[in-house]
């Protein structure tokens, strides 16, 4: 049981659930003391010891019934999976064997006397031979079926089977007793089988679920933003809260790590010196890093609203990774939507943003005009450690680019990052003005995807705030 707790535990990491060693440990250990009699409390044991976060619970409670769902065997399920039980049946069996003195194979006791779990241990036990790793598709359920079936040795079952049968019919029992042992001994050997079956199956729903989870936030995240349908863009919110809590567990790391420090090397060797150039003693340099500031500005125009959408969610899931965060949507109109985010959970916030925030949403855009009216109302409260990131896909629609404001802003600020949903390809062409603003940016990338963005926030949080300006 050990080791099916450690595989359900690597499968929780696989989905992104955060599980520690001392934490593994600790799930080992509740589950010797609960065991397994109580399924319930045997659950909640795991759960107490390997979910931290509420929203991982349904991955938890999803993979826990695909690995325990045999803990029924200790239940009435598995006892009806078993065939009728006939304590008369088993009673005659027993004294016939005590008198006759015949000794049985492993697998003929298991199907005479064996308990549910006891069958299901012996399945697995067998199934780890059996390269159940390779199993991905509904059509070889069949043939690990029989790989499995063929590491036991039915021949012996049938043996004992026929002896007893003889021994029976030399006793003079009945035939119609004699009928009705051989058929309950028969149900339960057809039941252990149905049993191999079952424990194959359950291991393809595992792997299927794990992979079928992993290839759609693959699918989602290489698959342009302008093209989700609205059942994908509410799947993609749940990809995008898997990023940012995989960007925010990375920076936990490193901060530990800065934490604890690197070891000063040129302090540590000149102290060495007087003894004899052995490092007796050890010191660490640490440095202290602030936190960057972001403002954000994203057109929320038709064709990028998507990108805007998962951009802001992004940003506001990795808030506690700057020291302040504020946003502002445009369209012509520029808008702050801060408070927005200050008040209401995120996912209100966003479609507040998106459909609420004091701007002409069915305007043409006019990225000279929004910037102009920043650089005229923000000017002021920004300085070196902010960071403005910017997400739109510079279509101006023949209006003024205003390429000045975009250059006066760069002068506060420590850097401009530009993010463009749009293919380098159309760049420039056609009312693009992107090579116009590109001079006063210090990244310019594209941003079709989920993924493309994912990497620009990452490098974000982790790298851009080391750097001079």
């Amino acid at each position: 049981m050990d080791e099916r707790i450690l595989e359900f535990i690597g499968d929780l990491r696989r989905a992104e659930v955060r599980v520690s060693p001392s934490e593994a440990l600790d799930a080992l250990a509740a589950s010797s003391e609960i065991g397994l009699a109580d399924r319930d409390a045997f659950k909640a044991a795991l759960a107490s010891t390997l979910v931290k976060e509420w929203r991982d619970y349904a991955t938890f409670d999803r993979l826990f019934n695909l690995y325990f769902l045999d803990l029924q065997a200790l239940g009435e399920g598995v006892k009806k999976a078993l065939g009728p039980e006939d304590p008369r049946v088993t009673e005659l069996l027993d004294r016939l064997l005590a008198e006759e003195g015949m000794a049985l194979d492993e697998l003929t006791e298991l199907l005479m006397r064996g308990q549910g779990s006891e069958m299901e241990v012996a399945i697995r036990s067998s199934g780890q031979s059996a390269g159940l790793d390779r199993l991905m598709y509904f059509l070889q359920v069949g043939f690990f079926s029989r790989r499995i079936s063929d590491r036991f040795d039915w021949s012996a079952v049938e043996a004992d089977l026929e002896r007893l049968v003889k021994m029976l019919e030399a006793r003079g029992l009945d035939p119609g007793q004699v009928a009705r042992i051989r058929n309950y001994l028969e149900l339960r050997l057809e039941a252990f089988k149905r049993m191999i079956r079952q424990h194959v199956e359950r291991e393809l729903e595992r792997r299927a679920y794990r992979q079928g989870e992993k290839l759609t936030r693959e699918v989602l995240s290489d698959k342009p933003l302008f093209a989700l349908t609205p059942d994908e863009i509410a799947q993609m919110k749940s990809v995008v809260a898997r990023l940012a809590r995989k960007i925010k567990d990375a920076l936990a790391l490193r901060q530990r790590q800065e934490q604890r420090g690197r070891i000063d090397t040129r302090r540590t060797t000149r102290r060495s010196l007087q003894y004899g150039g052995i490092p007796m003693e050890i010191f660490l340099k640490r440095r202290h890093r602030e936190k960057p500031k972001l403002v954000t500005v994203c057109d929320v125009s038709d064709s990028v609203r998507n990108a805007s959408r998962f951009m802001l969610q992004l940003v506001w899931s990795l808030q506690e990774c700057f020291s302040r965060v504020r946003s502002y949507v445009f369209v012509s109109e520029i808008a702050e939507v801060t408070q927005a985010f200050n008040t209401y959970p995120v996912e209100r916030a966003i479609e507040w943003a998106l459909k609420g925030a004091p701007v002409d949403y069915h305007c043409r855009s006019d990225f000279g005009y929004a910037f102009s009216r920043f650089a005229q109302t923000e000017l002021e409260s920004l300085d070196r450690k902010t960071t403005i990131l910017v997400l739109g896909d510079a279509r101006n629609n023949y209006n003024d680019p205003q390429a000045w404001a975009l250059r006066l802003i760069r002068e506060r600020v420590k850097g401009i990052i530009w993010l463009n949903p749009e293919g380098q390809w159309g760049w420039g062409i056609g009312d693009s003005v992107m090579p116009l603003y590109a001079p006063a940016c210090d990244f310019v990338r594209e941003c079709r995807t989920i993924g493309q963005l994912g990497e620009v926030v990452d490098n974000l949080v982790h790298h851009w705030w080391r750097r001079g300006r």
